[in-house]
């Protein structure tokens, strides 16, 4: 049942990520040729802004779910009515403590835009932003009573829905009125729906949660969520720090227009994100259960498959970025959104170091391990806006992201030695020898899939880059495929997609016959 939930939570999400990718490309395509980069850079910031408005939130979900997966799997409904009443209340606190910040943030806004005198009724686009922040309070313990049931497919399908709605609609405004406020009202009133009718779902698939009757955890259990939450919030603020500060740090030394050129960029990447992290996402509810319920042995070849899925897409989209995300920019959008070489290998090369971390970061945080570590993220922290701080007066943009590497690579050990020591009981060397076996290997694949893409001397086009995407879908494959085939984590990988499709078609029974 776990693989079978995984497996259906994950195709459900990427085929929805792929018509949301395709949509968001023509969205952006679309912005660009109606407000300009100096708007998209805008709205970029107000996005980094109000994600550091929301840490107030850090901790709650994640902490309220892991204490979720326990009482589903046996099916305590008062329990779960419990904590989704504290979920509840929680969320309408945070979304309070939100709204009177982001008026007490508003009087400083102009320090962390630059070169934005252009752009009119800035003010009432950051308020959007905020009502927007708002409204995502509205379903939080909902969404996660769904999400800690291995549902999560159902909220997907109608985000789905939601979103092409949502980004035809913009197309059609910012075509016929050009305005970016006009763009954002329309965002904001299909959110409003949105958020309305995924509650109703949640509540006509879980009636019981309607209860009047107050219901709360005992104390000893109180405690322990307010101590992950407490480690969870240093833990989410280090990790903004980390990876959501980089527009206004671009904003703040280089200029808005810079935002607007590296959002670009960082909305291919996260494109490519959504799409390769339903892999974790999907399979995150069975690991809590697996975790809950299975052998240290069990837990560590599981997290051995996890891992080696985690390397081989990765690997995959590090290399496929490498070869064609400064051609699909040009043939996307125009050379004049380029940034230079250097810049974009290293956003690269830190898209591939985090995502390799996903599995490992997928089993602490469904093993509960949020205290131990509570202090790296800050300490990773004040490395990334030290350096990046540093080496941007040296080497501008690049020197940005530059920072964020040295930051991740001095605090990457923690997480998986924490794990494989509390979850595994197994030595950290394990973890490092296998991560460093997976590094070499996507230095070789990318290598061979460079100089083969380099023979293709075709001009830019639609057809040229499917050609080299080809390419390097391929070469990866083939070499990873006759390496790992062998072993027993691509022959359990491989039994286990197997049988979940037969099923799918009922070309077997539910006994695997």
């Amino acid at each position: 049942m776990r693989t079978k939930n995984s497996i259906k939570n994950i195709l459900v999400i990427i085929i929805s990520q792929v018509v949301i990718a395709i949509l968001g490309f023509v969205s952006r395509k679309v912005f660009l040729d109606n407000l300009g980069a100096e708007y998209l850079g805008v709205n970029g910031l107000l996005t980094n802004v109000l994600a550091m408005l929301s840490l107030v939130e850090s901790g709650i979900g994640t902490s309220i779910v892991f204490s979720l997966y326990k009482p589903l799997a046996v099916n305590d409904k008062s329990k779960i009515i419990a904590l989704v009443q504290l979920y509840k209340k929680a969320y309408f606190c945070v979304a309070i403590i939100v709204l009177l910040l982001s008026f007490s943030f508003f009087p400083f806004l102009d320090i962390f835009i630059k070169g934005s005198d252009t752009i009119p009724y800035l003010s009432l686009a950051y308020f959007i932003f905020v009502g927007k922040n708002i409204i995502s309070y509205l379903n939080a313990h909902k969404v996660s009573l769904i999400n800690a049931d291995q549902k999560g497919y159902v909220i997907s399908s109608i985000n789905l829905s939601f979103q092409v709605i949502t980004t035809i609609a913009k197309i059609i405004i910012l075509i016929i009125t050009k305005s970016f406020i006009l763009y954002l009202l329309s965002e904001i009133s299909i959110y409003l729906l949105q958020a309305l009718f995924i509650g109703h779902v949640v509540e006509k698939r879980y009636s019981y949660i309607k209860s009047k009757e107050k219901l709360s955890i005992d104390e000893t259990e109180k405690r322990g969520i307010i101590t992950k939450i407490k480690a969870l919030f240093l833990h989410n603020i280090g990790g903004y720090a980390l990876n959501g500060t980089d527009n206004i740090l671009i904003s703040s030394f280089v200029g808005i227009i810079s935002v607007g050129i590296y959002s670009n960029y960082a909305m291919i990447i996260g494109q490519l994100s959504q799409l390769l992290s339903p892999v974790f996402n999907g399979i995150g509810a069975s690991v809590g259960n697996l975790i809950a319920t299975e052998s240290n042995e069990k837990k560590y070849f599981i997290f051995k498959v996890a891992f080696l899925i985690n390397f081989w897409i990765y690997s995959i989209g590090a290399i496929i970025l490498y070869v064609l995300l400064n051609p699909f920019i040009i043939w996307w959008i125009g050379e004049k959104y380029l940034l230079d070489s250097l810049t974009v290998l290293i956003i690269i090369f830190n898209f591939y170091i985090s995502g390799l971390r996903s599995a490992i970061f997928t089993f602490k945080t469904k093993g509960g391990i949020f205290v131990e570590d509570k202090y790296m993220p800050l300490i990773g922290a004040a490395i990334n806006l030290g350096s990046s701080i540093m080496l941007a007066k040296l080497m501008g943009i690049s020197g940005i992201f530059l920072g964020t590497t040295i930051s991740i690579i001095c605090i990457f050990w923690k997480a998986p030695r924490l794990v494989y020591n509390k979850i595994f009981n197994k030595p950290i060397y394990l973890y490092l020898k296998t991560y460093l076996i997976y590094l070499f290997l996507t230095i070789m694949a990318g290598f061979v899939s460079v100089c083969t893409c380099n023979l293709v001397t075709l001009e830019v086009s639609f057809f040229s880059l499917i050609v080299k995407g080809v390419i390097c879908l391929l070469i990866p494959n083939i070499i990873y495929i006759l390496i790992f085939f062998r072993t027993e984590e691509f022959k359990y990988l491989n039994n286990s997609f197997g049988k979940f499709t037969l099923k799918k078609f009922n070309l077997i029974n539910s006994k695997g016959v």
